[in-house]
């Protein structure tokens, strides 16, 4: 395109952007260079988009404006509004500042509807008058001359009408501003938003003509608003040519768009999708159409965006209780072209962070050793082969669940309405809350066979005589009279787990009994499983009716995904046919029932592999924990749909299986299925558990292909099933937008694939009816990124037996990194139920997720519940482990007396006691502690912050003293960090009240932070405040030094001999290495040995406040007051 550029206007200057027109420059691209040359950063620049400059039509993320035939002009604006202006300015100051402008310029030229000159004149000469203010602090230009410039801060059309007289209430009101002194520039801004907001509080709404959807003829939409649905309703959206949108919300109703044009469409597409990134789920896009660009690179490396350290560090605690070799790869929220790796390692109880920065020659540097790489991706697999300068085994990516901090347009208002609200069967029956049914309204049918019967339960027709003169036929499932008293425990909670499940595309539990036989009573679908129903209708299907069974099989994997259930057994023989006529096939999925895969019951795993993923081989119980795993299965299900039902062989050697699979061997085509559909079976058959497809993308891409290939609302003629001895009645989901007789050949054009002679066979002599060639070579499916992910998938291993004796001569040796780990230790269910406390009669505590731990201890989350009308307050609540010992007790509680007595701004609150159980329940300190804080954060803190912080741990610890208590414990780890100014102390779980002669002398053998140790205290157990000096001189290396360990250079004699108190000598491991460090440590601080300067540290610093904490006998060690005025005095300097 030789020298073709592309033309962007901003609204901080008059002059417009030119960008080298790039084939492949998406609307994204120019974004993010555009970001990058107005210093808008990685987090808010997703605010932002293009339009284009003549018209009100916006650019879809992923448009290529080398496409765009009529203009290569656009302005690049604030298209995503924050709820609170006040956020926005605390994410990024330059997005904030842009907005303004843009705000400042769509009212100078009247370009907002809502601002009329009638209704906001005194308004609209506020607004002038505070933007004149603005000029004369932020630029410095004298009241003068912005007055006699006034024309240029004040509406054209109030200047229209009150050119004359108002020169002079613009005088008096900057002259009376300027003598309450003078204002921060963003405050002045800020002031200026909220006035506006009051005037236009629609600003950055978008208006779209469109046509709508009434009884299956398209009609205008009415002038009255409507509102149709929440963003946190939808779903996912659907596309066609010819610029219809369908739009799938959470009720299972959906709606249809008629747009008059194409760009038309994506701009309104691609303004939901953008809400829903910044409101719901970040990581996932809407519609397979429009694509975030960035968004597919981070997936491809399964890195996280610019979450921050905070968010890394807590979720590696959480997940992965900072587990070595565990780590976070994750953008840069302040610089482009940055990225961090948190790394969990054996040396640190905090994850290490690492730099990995794009070069000027497009090499990635990481700054552990200074080393370049070709990308971010080759340094991570170099890493994963023990070949790098860091150890990498576990990647934690991004899920669709994280409380990602990039939810910025999140709102505090309520959820929209969970799946299937108000939804009724055909029998009028409301699908609200299970309920307990008595026996005597059920009746059986006898003389009829049972409707099914499995390895544990049957199922047998019924009737529910529900209410009087209401009768509703129903299935009753009930554990055989074998398994009554073993497996009654997990029916139950197969009962439980079904029960509030409210999904049209689920079958529905109305109830359960609880009188002998204990039973599910389950909605009665008479037309039976779909692989019967496939079987005994294949001449009278079509694709279409098999796609369509796929999406309503897509949208139940997806409710169960919400609900956090975990399906396990889905198969083509779990899927009930619900309705069938000339415009619906609909479907819905059964309940898995109960199935354990016994190592003494070969067949029942031989005949489930196809469903069970690879790295569920070694124990198949996994896949009863996965969601992954039931993603697989869908595949395989799906497989089975489109190969009707029909049974795939038998297996009789697990190896060659697994053999196949790991060689890219997958089902082949079935015949008459769509080349897009196969994909989407593929995709589910990712051998990476990770880059596998989320449920609710798999419920996007099946309907956009049934809404897209095939014109989901065309009409045809169906035959009715021998078993429908009813009148069916057309299922209202359903209703038409267009009547469309076509043939889905002649209205789509598609070609329809068959598998034919694929010439690789790997069952020779199959008797299958695909022949010889049931798995095909699709090793080219699979991504290079492919590889053997560790995985966890059991969230009770310790409950589950383990089979893999079963597997080992095949898989063990292949899947050496697949682990299993405890997600959520549950021995008891009742017990692992979120916890509730009440404290003090007045407010309840909440607990959520475990933020941290010490020595004895466990600090949670959690919330402090007053009363309806306040708002819950975050908490941090200590906890013993349960395997505390008697002496951990006596501290707990010695702790609690201690953190009753003091209050002080730099030392955490404590809110209270819960009795039962034993609780400290303090205040929840925002930032976490000091350590992840300076290690997060080492390449902004200046050392006025860290004076700043070293002021307040001095004067907490000063206050300390005079209440005699001695903490023993004082580390960066310690501290906790409200904000950028402000730090607090915490964790008394070794403090000490003093005694009489103002010492603590140490009664307990037990393992203590010798590192922040003063000499007495190695040497003679001996604590006092001037201990707590030395301490505080280690914590301020670790300040200073930006979270380094603390760690003096020893000389440690190996091999020596080492003896107790009664001459015996101390064997290797049992408390000898410890001892021999503590004596190598205690004798290099008596020679003189100090922790070095810091390398960012001023020697002024270091000499006049570290080294004097460090003065080996205690006496000359100065107070905390000393050292709070040696601070005070280098902040001055």
């Amino acid at each position: 395109m030789g020298g073709e550029v592309v033309v962007i206007h901003t609204c901080v200057d008059s002059a417009p952007e030119h960008l080298p027109l790039k084939n492949n420059l998406t609307a994204e691209d120019a974004c993010i260079e555009l970001s990058k040359k107005l210093r808008i950063g990685p987090v808010a620049r997703h605010l932002f988009a293009l339009k284009f400059h003549d018209k009100e039509v916006w650019l879809c993320p992923n448009f290529l404006l080398s496409q765009s035939e009529s203009t290569k002009e656009f302005d690049f604006r604030c298209r995503f509004k924050v709820p609170n202006i006040l956020t926005l300015k605390k994410i990024d100051s330059n997005a904030f500042n842009y907005y303004f402008h843009q705000v400042r310029s769509d009212v100078m030229l009247n370009k907002i509807a809502d601002i009329s000159y009638d209704k906001f004149k005194r308004e609209l000469v506020g607004l002038g008058v505070t933007d004149m203010y603005r000029v004369m602090v932020e630029d410095g230009v004298e009241r003068s001359v912005v007055e006699s410039d006034y024309k240029k801060y004040i509406p054209k059309e109030v200047l229209k009408h009150h050119s004359f007289f108002i020169k002079k209430p613009i005088h008096d009101s900057l002259v009376s501003i300027n003598k309450g002194g003078k204002h921060d520039p963003a405050f002045i801004k800020a002031q200026y938003l909220k006035q506006f907001e009051e005037m236009a509080p629609n600003y950055l709404t978008e208006t779209y003509r469109a046509l709508t959807d009434d009884g299956g003829t398209p009609c205008h939409v009415s002038i009255k608003w409507q509102q149709l649905c929440t963003i946190e309703d939808l779903c996912y959206l659907s596309a066609r040519p010819d610029s219809m949108v369908e739009i799938s919300r959470r009720n299972g109703i959906p709606s249809y768009l008629q747009f008059s044009e194409t760009f038309t469409m994506f701009s309104f597409i691609s303004s939901l999708d953008g809400y829903y990134r910044l409101m719901v789920k970040w990581t996932f896009n809407l519609c397979k159409d429009v694509i975030t660009p960035s968004l597919q690179k981070l997936y491809k490396l399964k890195c996280h965006g610019p979450v921050g350290g905070e968010f890394s560090y807590a979720k590696l605690e959480e997940k992965r209780n900072n587990k070595p070799g565990c780590y976070i790869l994750r953008e840069s929220e302040t610089s482009y072209d940055v990225y961090y790796l948190d790394v969990c390692t054996e040396e640190s109880s905090k994850p290490t962070t690492y730099k990995i920065t794009k070069s000027s020659d497009e090499a990635w540097m990481f700054s552990g050793n200074g080393k370049s790489y070709s990308s971010v991706a080759d340094f991570v697999n170099i890493c994963r082969k023990k070949e790098g300068p860091v150890l990498l085994q576990e990647c934690l990516p991004p899920t669709e669940y994280d409380k990602s901090p990039q939810l910025i347009c999140l709102t505090n208002t309520s959820k929209g309405d969970e799946a299937a609200d108000g939804v009724t069967n055909a029998d009028g029956m409301s699908l609200g809350i299970p309920l307990c049914i008595d026996t005597k309204t059920l009746q059986v049918f006898k003389g009829q066979k049972m409707l099914k019967t499995g390895s544990m339960c049957n199922v047998y027709r019924s009737l529910w005589r529900a209410s009087k003169g209401r009768k509703v036929e129903v299935a009753l499932k009930t554990l055989k009279q074998e398994h009554m008293d073993a497996h009654l425990r997990e029916f139950l909670e197969l009962a439980n787990r079904w029960a509030f499940l409210q999904s049209t595309c689920i079958v529905k539990l109305y109830g359960v009994t609880l009188t002998s036989p204990v039973m599910m009573v389950m909605e009665y679908l008479k037309l039976g499983p779909l692989n019967v129903y496939l079987t005994e209708n294949k001449q009278k299907m079509k694709p279409v009716d098999l796609v369509e069974a796929g999406t309503y099989l897509a949208t139940g994997l997806w409710h169960l995904e919400e609900q956090g259930v975990v399906h396990g057994n889905i198969r083509c023989r779990k899927i009930m046919v619900c309705f069938h006529d000339d415009s619906t096939f609909k479907v819905q999925l059964s309940d898995p029932g109960l199935h354990v895969y016994s190592p003494n019951e070969k067949d029942i795993i031989f005949a489930c592999v196809y469903w069970i993923p690879v790295e569920c081989y070694t124990n198949f119980m996994c896949a009863q924990t996965s969601v992954a795993a039931d993603v697989w299965a869908f595949g395989t299900t799906l497989w089975e749909i489109f190969s009707y039902g029909e049974s795939l062989p038998e297996v009789t050697h697990l190896e060659t299986i697994e053999k196949q699979i790991l060689h890219g061997k997958k089902l082949p085509l079935p015949e008459g299925c769509p080349r897009e559909v196969f994909s989407l079976m593929l995709e589910c058959w990712d051998f990476d558990s990770h880059s596998r497809k989320k449920p609710q993308a798999v419920m996007r891409d099946i309907n956009q292909i049934l809404y897209q290939v095939f014109n989901s609302r065309q009409t045809h003629s169906y035959a009715f099933p021998k078993s429908a001895e009813r009148k069916l009645v057309k299922d209202p989901e359903s209703n038409t937008l267009f009547s469309n007789s076509s043939s889905v050949s002649e209205a789509t054009g598609l070609t329809f694939l068959t598998s034919g002679g694929e010439g690789n066979s790997l069952l020779s002599g199959s008797s299958h009816p695909l022949g010889s060639s049931v798995f095909q070579d699709l090793s080219s499916e699979f991504s290079a990124g492919s590889s053997l992910e560790a995985t966890w998938l059991l969230k009770d291993s310790q409950n589950q037996d383990d089979h893999s004796h079963i597997f080992q001569s095949g898989f063990s040796p292949l899947l050496p990194s697949f682990k299993f780990p405890n997600e959520n230790v549950s021995g008891d269910s009742v017990i692992s139920m979120q916890g509730i406390f009440e404290l003090d009669g007045e407010c309840n505590v909440v607990l959520q997720g475990r933020i941290g731990q010490g020595f004895y201890g466990e600090v949670y989350r959690g919330v402090l519940e007053r009363d309806k009308d306040s708002e819950p307050e975050p908490i941090a609540v200590k906890k013993l482990k349960t395997s505390a010992l008697l002496s951990n007790m006596q501290d707990f509680e010695r702790e609690i007396q201690i953190m009753k007595s003091l209050k002080h701004p730099n030392i955490v609150e404590i809110k209270g006691i819960i009795e039962e159980g034993g609780g400290l329940v303090m205040e929840f300190v925002k930032h976490g502690s000091l350590l992840s804080y300076l290690k997060i954060n080492k390449e902004t803190l200046t050392d006025l912050n860290l004076l700043k912080f070293a002021m307040d741990v001095a004067e907490g610890m000063e206050y300390l003293g005079k209440k005699n208590i001695v903490h023993r414990d004082l580390a960066a780890r310690n501290i906790l960090v409200a904000n950028k100014n402000h730090v607090k102390i915490s964790d008394f779980g070794l403090a000490q009240v003093m005694d009489q002669d103002n010492y603590y002398i140490l009664k307990t053998n037990r393992e203590l932070p010798i590192k922040w140790y003063a000499p007495e205290s190695l040497q003679d157990g001996k604590f006092s405040t001037r201990s707590d000096v030395w301490s505080y001189g280690v914590t301020l290396f670790e300040m200073f030094s930006r979270g380094e360990d603390p760690k003096l250079q020893t000389h440690a004699p190996r091999n020596q001999k080492i003896v107790n108190a009664s001459g015996k000598e101390i064997p290797q491991g049992s408390g000898r290495d410890e001892r021999q460090e503590q004596e190598a440590l205690l004798e290099a601080l008596a020679c003189g040995t100090r922790l070095p300067c810091p390398t960012q540290c001023s020697q002024e610093i270091y000499v006049r406040l570290m080294l004097p904490c460090w003065q080996f006998q205690s006496q000359s060690r100065p107070s905390f007051g000393q050292l709070s005025n040696t601070v005070r005095e280098l902040m001055d300097g």
